[in-house]
């Protein structure tokens, strides 16, 4: 048995199962390749270019490291949009340069596949730094000031020394993985110029640009790293490290785009930007898409529904679909042959990107505002009809409605009648006042109980104004239920400001409507208009680029139908700015040439007839002049040898137009 099993092992393998062949073939895998064609196989078909799964793998791994930055921190305050602005930045550009890297020059190797590995490792550590991150480090005094409550003031000392520390560590960090990925990135174009060399290919000095760019942005990123080693911190050092983060990118973005391009018969990958940047962009909304999801998933088990909140949900699914159609389905545009244009063209997506992922993640903070609002909603109705009820009989009512409502927040209605009906029996004014300071608590609990089910993460703030509610005596919390509630105006506000900032800056994101959003937190009610607006402007994109769409289309079907036409009565249409080019010089002579064979005197021998095999296949005219039709019609006439080969049946040497008066009207040769 077990020598059966080592023939099986050593045994040759038959070319005839072809499969197998193929299969082992494709799964081999080389330690490098040449990224240049063999000068022999120059316009063959031996191709190189990424794996679909590998090229996935890649986008996907750098999604995890931007969008960890929305789970560690909401975008819900200036700061933090900046930091989310600036850290994808970041990491789009490490995607940006390694991408065009790949789409040139990638071999299906395992040079490429274990430096692959080295690019997740990079995109994990950025996402585990994203935590701290924070460019505010000694520019902005909000970001230098954390939260510390009733803390005394060693301790809120403690607190903000530990914030700084971990800013710090973050920015260091990110520094130097952002100079590990430059080197990563230059040993590999330093691998194509050797191949460069040694393949003779095209060369200029301008290849060097790209490697000597990543070479100088490795370089001030290891500088920034240094800096920041040697400081505590300050404001020179954070607006020093933000400028030359901008001149590192910038330097690669520039070389880039006077780097020459390698003929298209020269590189075996035969990839392009196109599908990358698709990828990407999918992957973008989806990413935005899963976000909103969850708040729908919330919606659906939160209180109930409202017309309100279905309205804004259909509207969020508008935006998407729409935004979805204007960029793949809207006006597509040639990637242009210039490189300069190509690479505008790529860094013009970070933008779009960057804008396309604030804007989903401000429509789903919108999305949450307005589901708050309306359960909240939902539970004051209940609750005043409850209260109604007790003013009425003077009893607490059991309420169904309020009951069920409860259900999502884990909380009871019959449970609190319960624990209010001792307290209510003794019929005093203190009674009363400790029962409503007990309802009022209870009632504080049940909406901050609504606003977890949708945020995410607790603000240590509201948190602390929400404990300093509760924490009042009855009398306190009396007076303020009873008068003008700024207490729990206190506890209600720090939410309400988080979730309702990103009305302020959405729009101007989306760049549907500008500025309209500038009083929201004084009218709290005009935030539900922002998402329904912001699907109205996109649907009106996508209308207006269909209309475009129509009459072009109206327009190149005319132009079409006429120019038919005119080739079927002979004429062929010209532009009045190139009056000449347009026409139709062989199509011209053929016409005319139908009145050729009335001018000849004599004919020797006819195609077709027995003798003319015979025949030198040459024409007679007597004594008459050739006529030419180029000549007569005032057209000059420059030989072609491509005209030559493909309309001469005799020999190469011949004109083009000796050649077409070798024959008659129907192109058959006449005899000469």
């Amino acid at each position: 048995m077990a020598r059966e099993f080592g023939k099986g092992i050593t045994a040759d393998v038959k070319l005839s199962d072809e499969q197998y062949v193929r299969n082992e073939k494709e799964r081999y895998v080389p330690f490098s390749v040449s990224p240049f064609q063999e000068p022999e196989s120059q316009g063959g078909e031996e191709t190189e270019r990424p794996p679909e799964w590998l090229e996935l793998a890649g986008d996907l791994a750098w999604t995890a490291s931007f969008s960890s930055v929305t789970s560690n921190t909401t975008v819900t305050e200036s700061i933090a949009v900046w930091n989310y602005a600036v850290f994808f930045i970041l990491t789009w550009h490490l995607w940006a340069t390694q991408t065009t890297y790949d789409i040139k020059y990638y071999t299906n190797d395992w040079w490429h596949r274990a430096l692959f590995a080295s690019q997740l490792a990079i995109y994990t550590i950025l996402a585990a730094l994203s935590g701290s991150f924070n460019i505010g480090w000694e520019i902005s005094g909000d970001a230098m000031s954390p939260f510390t409550g009733n803390n005394t003031a060693l301790t809120g000392q403690a607190i903000r020394e530990n914030e700084v520390l971990s800013m710090k560590r973050s920015l260091i960090g990110i520094n130097i993985v952002l100079f590990i990925s430059r080197m990563f990135l230059l040993l590999q174009y330093l691998r194509v110029i050797w191949y460069r060399h040694q393949s003779k290919q095209l060369w200029s000095w301008r290849f060097y640009l790209p490697p000597a760019s990543i070479f100088t942005a490795g370089c001030i990123f290891l500088g920034c790293f240094i800096m920041l080693q040697d400081t505590d911190g300050s404001k020179f050092a954070a607006v020093t490290q933000l400028t030359l983060w901008g001149l590192a990118i910038s330097i690669q973005a520039l070389a880039a785009a006077f780097t020459p391009e390698d003929e298209a018969e020269v590189l075996k990958s035969k990839s392009t930007l196109t599908p990358r940047l698709s990828t990407l962009t999918v992957i973008i909304l989806g990413e935005g898409l899963n976000g909103i999801c969850g708040t729908l998933r919330n919606n659906i088990n939160s209180l109930g529904l409202t017309p309100r909140m279905i309205a804004e949900a259909l509207s969020t699914l508008l935006v998407l679909y729409f935004v979805w159609l204007l960029y793949f389905d809207g006006f597509r545009i040639k990637c242009s042959s210039n490189r300069i244009l190509e690479e505008l063209w790529l860094w013009l997506h970070l933008p779009l990107h960057l804008s396309l992922i604030l804007l989903l993640e401000g429509i789903k903070n919108i999305f949450i505002v307005t589901n708050v609002l309306g359960a909240v909603q939902l539970l004051l109705g209940a609750f005043g009809d409850m209260l109604d009820s007790v003013a009425d009989t003077g009893e607490l009512p059991e309420h169904p409605r309020l009951e069920a409502l409860l259900l999502p927040l884990k909380m009871s209605w019959q449970q609190e009648v319960l624990d209010l009906t001792p307290t209510l029996e003794d019929d005093t004014d203190e009674s009363v006042t400790m029962a409503v300071g007990q309802t009022a608590r209870w009632f504080a609990t049940c909406v901050h109980n609504i606003y977890l089910l949708f945020v995410n993460q607790q603000d240590p703030e509201a948190e602390f104004e929400f404990n300093n509610y509760l924490s009042n005596n009855d009398t306190v919390i009396n007076d303020d239920w009873l008068g003008d509630q700024v207490l729990w105006n206190e506890f209600e506000f720090r939410y309400n400001e988080l979730m309702l900032y990103s009305g302020h800056w959405l729009l101007a994101v989306s760049e549907t409507v500008g500025g309209a959003t500038s009083n929201l937190n004084q009218y709290i009610y005009w935030i539900y208009l922002i998402i329904p607006i912001i699907a109205i402007g996109y649907s009106a994109a996508a209308v207006a680029d269909w209309i475009i769409l129509y009459f072009s289309i109206h327009s190149i079907r005319k132009k079409e139908k006429s120019s038919l036409s005119l080739i079927a009565y002979g004429g062929v249409e010209t532009d009045d700015d190139n009056f000449g080019r347009g026409v139709d010089v062989r199509r011209f002579s053929d016409l005319i040439y139908a009145h050729v064979p009335s001018r000849q005197t004599s004919v020797m021998e006819y195609p077709g007839s027995a003798a003319s095999s015979q025949t030198t296949q040459r024409t007679y005219y007597g004594q008459h002049v050739v006529f030419n039709p180029y000549a007569e019609a005032g057209v000059p006439h420059y030989s072609s040898y491509h005209h030559r080969k493909q309309e001469s049946r005799g020999s190469p040497s011949d004109s083009a137009t000796q050649s077409l008066l070798g024959r008659d009207y129907e192109g058959r040769t006449l005899p000469s």
